[in-house]
């Protein structure tokens, strides 16, 4: 399905207040083409504010979006045929599979208002390849810690204590359960990848990191992994933690205490009317951090410099606060649920009334980001998609010990990692 949007018409910018912007303005009428994924409804806000932007701005630029549920597909194909859009949305790993197709967009800051001290450093990294930026944030997207307050309370917890640590997590969940009414205490899911690899690398770190100029992977004598895996595997023993995949449905059932997830588990918890509380995942032996992906706009070589231009002013326009404070930014952080990657909106009194929203803020910025990965690895979708899901399903299902479960996920990840050394 696709939907397109294409509207024309200028109207004022921004703010009053508002500093001169990019010193390349278009001279005449400019149209720039915009690919994306948002199939859903965070895709028809987007159109949404796509046509204000349209309406509004002062210099004649319409951007013509196109949004497409084959966006990887309809990219790829205009790549290889030397053509494509101006600016794309997309996660900031498309630096790896498309990064000769990208600009570099460092300088951003130098021809638009917008403050580079005001963006998350960690999440301005996350984007970048040594010197060069590829993508200038647009959403953050972590994982988080969610629990039922009326089954702690039922179970005798502090339903405004979560657990804090991993010790903590593992009682609470034997104290949670209920097999008289089909509670488990914890939620952690052997279908769930993504979930797995936010909690796992907390106990034993990133998967695949540098040594020296090579990649190494880290699964086999890993002691946090095994620690991981132990915990599992003794949560499902005792029936504290289903045997199930989407555990993120039991948990807005009321059938788990506690789960990890993004920020999208809360629609499913506020459709069912779950009381229940959101905080950070708990830290392990591997240190503090706040692994998130981050997705983000992007300049592509198929840009010329008028384009390029029109296009920085359609993303400082993103960022710039009106005469109210508001700006898309941060209605789309209100919105859709997701946490800021600048300063000034996670400062924003809107922002800070919004318990989630302050929640999911509370991590250190300063915290490494890096998820599963080193975030320059570019193999990351193979670790995720072909090592874990074995890894976790050997253990949950008993066909390995752990010991058997991480040699195996070693020499799998030797030989993703050997094709990028």
């Amino acid at each position: 399905m696709k939907k397109k949007v294409l509207a024309l018409g200028m109207a004022a910018l921004m703010a009053a207040s508002a500093m001169p912007t990019m010193s390349v303005a278009a001279e005449e009428p400019i149209t720039i083409s915009f690919w994306n994924s948002f199939t859903g409804a965070d895709g028809d806000m987007l159109v949404e504010l796509v046509d204000k932007f349209n309406e509004e701005n002062e210099d004649g630029i319409t951007v013509d979006m196109d949004i497409s549920a084959d966006f990887n597909s309809q990219l790829s194909t205009a790549f290889a045929a030397e053509t494509g859009p101006t600016m794309i949305l997309s996660s900031s790993a498309y630096r790896f599979t498309y990064g000769d197709y990208l600009q570099d967009v460092s300088d951003v800051f130098d021809k638009t208002t917008l403050d580079k001290s005001d963006f998350i450093q960690s999440y301005l990294d996350y984007c970048s390849d040594g010197d060069k930026t590829f993508f200038v944030p647009f959403q953050v997207v972590g994982y988080y810690m969610y629990w039922n307050k009326d089954l702690f309370e039922a179970a005798g917890l502090d339903p405004e204590t979560p657990p804090t640590t991993w010790e903590e997590w593992e009682s609470m969940a034997e104290q949670l359960k209920d097999e008289s009414k089909n509670v488990y205490g914890s939620g952690i899911s052997y279908d769930y990848a993504y979930q797995i690899a936010h909690i796992m690398q907390r106990f034993g770190g990133l998967a695949v990191t540098k040594d020296g100029d090579a990649w190494k992977a880290n699964f086999a004598d890993n002691e946090g992994y095994t620690e991981f895996l132990n915990m599992y595997k003794t949560l499902i023993d005792d029936q504290a933690n289903p045997v199930e995949a989407d555990t993120d449905s039991m948990m807005s059932a009321g059938q788990v205490g506690m789960t990890v997830g993004g920020p999208w588990v809360t629609a499913g918890l506020d459709t069912a009317g779950v009381n229940y509380g959101i905080g950070l995942i708990p830290q392990g032996a591997a240190g503090d951090m706040n692994s998130v992906e981050v997705l983000g706009f992007a300049v592509t070589t198929t840009a010329s410099e008028e384009e390029k231009a029109a296009a920085y002013k359609f993303i400082e326009w993103w960022n710039t606060a009106d005469e109210e404070g508001s700006s898309p930014a941060l209605e789309w952080s209100l919105a859709n649920g997701f946490p800021a990657y600048t300063y000034s909106v996670q400062e924003n009194e809107e922002y800070q009334a919004s318990p989630k929203l302050s929640a999911m803020s509370a991590a250190n910025p300063d915290a490494p980001t890096d998820f599963i990965v080193d975030s320059n690895f570019a193999g990351i979708n193979s670790i995720i998609s072909d090592v874990i899901p074995e890894m976790i399903n050997s253990v949950a299902f008993d066909s390995a010990s752990v010991e058997e479960a991480l040699n195996t996920a070693q020499e799998k990840a030797d030989e993703i990692v050997a094709e990028y050394n």
